[in-house]
């Protein structure tokens, strides 16, 4: 598992991704559009325009909306540039001006002295700091590359895992050849979405290629269409095929779950043993339905075992 977590975005990067939807214009400070944006947090900078220094947050953008334009026009232009030259010593990333309201003079003076881009966009100030917000929480998530196979089935994300040659493409080959969709097989892209969803994507680079040994490389969406793949997927649960070991103890029963963590999250994980004349595809339809029933509510396993112990009159665990 390769991590390739974002630690820094710059202002270019933000531009190029939210232009065209958000109508961001650069005005003032073209020569620092590579400044780099260090925190995923929005600020507005109320308090510091007012004098008030103490825990600023400078490594943020800086959002600059009604309120805050309406204090700066009242000032005298001596005060605007006194707090407004303070702020740009500081080295933030970006000041974004919203509802297009011009920015101050005194603003665009010295946003071009201290190279810092101001940036103006029609939006209402709340709606642009969510979708600012969207944005870099998803570049700044924690992500990292795996060798690996995901996906739908029966509506369920499951990510097959297992080491090379154990069958997780032809695995996945039987599951599309069900009605099931592939997301990725070999290189997939993880990324923790909203803090707690761990969401895997396929990597444009390969697409839906697939490498079935004897066969060769095989592109999924050709041979069964635009229904048996998509790129992304919230992940439900993990299925890890390992080769058949004798004398291995695997689970009989289910009623204890198995778990593993990606990136913080912890998910639940079947291990299913792969050896000659098991149906492996069956066996992850029957566990993507068993998961189903748990998200409702109902565990067959554990329901099952109060019945037993019910009806030998022992007081379930």
């Amino acid at each position: 598992m390769k991590n390739t977590a974002v630690q820094t975005v710059t202002v270019r990067q933000l531009l190029d991704a939210l232009s065209a939807e958000m109508h961001l214009r650069v005005v003032a400070g073209h020569a620092g559009i590579d400044r780099q944006i260090t925190a995923a947090e929005i600020n507005r900078p109320g308090l510091a325009l007012a004098g008030w220094y103490n825990y600023f947050a400078k490594h943020r953008l800086q959002v600059l909306g009604k309120v805050e334009i309406y204090y700066l026009r009242q000032l005298r232009a001596a005060e605007r540039q006194t707090c407004l030259r303070t702020l740009m010593k500081m080295r933030i990333p970006a000041f974004i001006v919203t509802r297009n309201y011009m920015p101050p003079q005194e603003l665009v003076e010295l946003s071009n002295t201290f190279n810092v881009p101001v940036i103006r966009c029609p939006g209402v100030t709340m709606q642009v700091v969510n979708k600012l917000s969207v944005w870099l929480e998803d570049q700044f998530a924690p992500s990292c590359q795996m060798h690996a196979t995901l996906m739908e089935v029966y509506g369920v994300g499951v990510l097959i895992m297992g080491k090379a040659g154990v069958g997780k493409s032809e695995c996945a080959l039987s599951l599309v050849e069900r009605g099931h969709i592939l997301v990725a097989d070999d290189v997939i892209k993880l990324r923790v979405c909203e803090g707690c969803l761990l969401t895997g994507y396929a990597n444009p680079r390969i697409g839906h290629h697939m490498e079935i040994r004897g066969i060769g490389i095989i592109n999924v969406q050709s041979l069964y269409g635009v229904k048996s793949v998509r790129m992304y997927k919230h992940i439900d649960f993990v299925v890890t095929l390992e080769l058949w070991q004798e004398g291995v103890v695997y689970d009989r029963l289910g009623i204890d779950p198995q778990y593993i963590e990606i990136l913080g999250v912890r998910m639940p994980n079947v291990v299913v043993p792969v050896k000659p004349g098991r149906d492996i595809a069956l066996l992850i339809e029957t566990a993507a339905q068993n998961s189903k029933l748990k998200s409702l509510g109902f565990n067959v396993a554990r329901s099952f075992n109060e019945q037993l112990l019910a009806s030998m009159n022992y007081p379930a665990k």
